[in-house]
């Protein structure tokens, strides 16, 4: 939580300029005359409550939002708002917030006892090549004891391994962080097409393992390269190589490829890139089509399910809001908000 006014000044200011607002537009619309607000923004001024609740309101924030903090760690990976904001700034700003939020709805259910962080033996020490992120996807697929079979939804996936995710209204791809070990948040973004959810998540999952959330936060400062091996290690994770080696040797064929992009539910360009690295020789066949409707039914019977679905939350974060809500731990406009509506109050 904000310790003093300057702590809260710097919230509401970030928070206005990632809504795209000058102090003269916040001011307006909290009923408020710019020179307090300014005050207010540079901590020499104190904010009455009442105050405080028409500038949340007026910034379409909870109060919450304005008093409480990340960790110092976080807010040390998070590059400054300026005042003239690009769209995409302030669709971080989004993005941020609604991770804290997330961060703070897992704490409360750390607290009450009804989760707790996940203790892996493997991963955390960031990645350095290729194969260290094949790797750590093969330890991880060992840890949840599927082999090389075809993995269940992502956000399932993703608890079980301590990263607790949903989806957001933000306009991002994906976004995550791991404030200790086995125990993390994501977001993927409600407007990502719904292909690429699933794998989305599973590049989350790999900053989560890996341990490199808070260096890479936001993703901004990233290298190509740390976001490469990120994403290698999430094609390996969705459809292992070992996998698409034995298909294609009992069955070199489109159909077979189509039946592998079904069951693993990954795109067609993300199983050409797994096809590439496992050495397959596709001339004789046509690869570079992506597969329609027509095709998975042919091969399938079925279109491939979508994931991550909005709101996105794991069946696991559901039981645990629900048991603190028939325990009387949160109230249930609480547990609605936890669930983003699951739970309606």
């Amino acid at each position: 939580m904000v310790t003093d006014f300057t702590q809260l000044g710097e919230q509401i200011r970030r928070i206005r300029r990632g809504r795209g607002l000058d102090q003269g537009q916040l001011a307006d619309r909290c009923r408020l005359e710019r020179t307090a607000l300014s005050r207010a923004e540079s901590g020499e001024r104190k904010v009455s409550a009442l105050e405080l609740m028409r500038i949340a309101k007026a910034l379409d924030v909870d109060l919450i939002d304005l008093v409480a903090r990340p960790t110092p760690d976080v807010r040390a990976a998070r590059r400054p708002v300026e005042e003239a904001v690009l769209p995409d700034e302030r669709e971080e700003v989004q993005a941020e917030i609604d991770l804290d939020r997330a961060w703070r709805d897992l704490c409360q259910l750390r607290e009450a006892g009804l989760i707790e962080p996940v203790a892996l033996d493997f991963g955390g020490s960031g990645l350095s090549s290729r194969e260290e992120a094949q790797d750590l996807a093969r330890r991880a697929r060992e840890y949840l004891g599927v082999g090389s079979e075809p993995l269940g939804d992502m956000t399932d996936v993703a608890s079980r391994l301590g990263l607790w995710a949903r989806t957001t209204p933000a306009h991002i791809d994906g976004r995550s962080l791991t404030p200790e070990p086995g125990l993390g948040v994501a977001l993927v973004g409600a407007d990502v097409e719904p292909g690429r959810r699933r794998a989305t998540l599973a590049h989350e999952i790999g900053h989560h393992l890996a341990g490199d959330t808070y260096e890479a936060s936001g993703h901004y400062a990233a290298p190509r390269e740390a976001e490469e091996l990120v994403d290698a290690f999430a094609a390996e994770l969705l459809l292992p190589e070992a996998a698409v080696r034995r298909a294609w040797d009992e069955s070199p064929s489109r159909e077979t490829l189509v039946r592998l992009a079904g069951d693993y539910r990954v795109s067609w360009s993300l199983l050409m890139r797994v096809a590439e690295g496992a050495g397959l020789d596709l001339a004789s066949i046509d690869a570079t089509t992506t597969p329609v409707d027509a095709d998975f039914y042919r091969v399938l019977g079925a279109r491939p399910r979508e994931d991550v679905v909005p709101p996105g939350l794991a069946p696991a974060w559901i039981r645990a809001c629900a048991r603190a809500l028939d325990r009387q731990l949160v109230t249930p406009r609480r547990a609605a908000e936890m669930t983003l509506g699951v739970l309606s109050s």
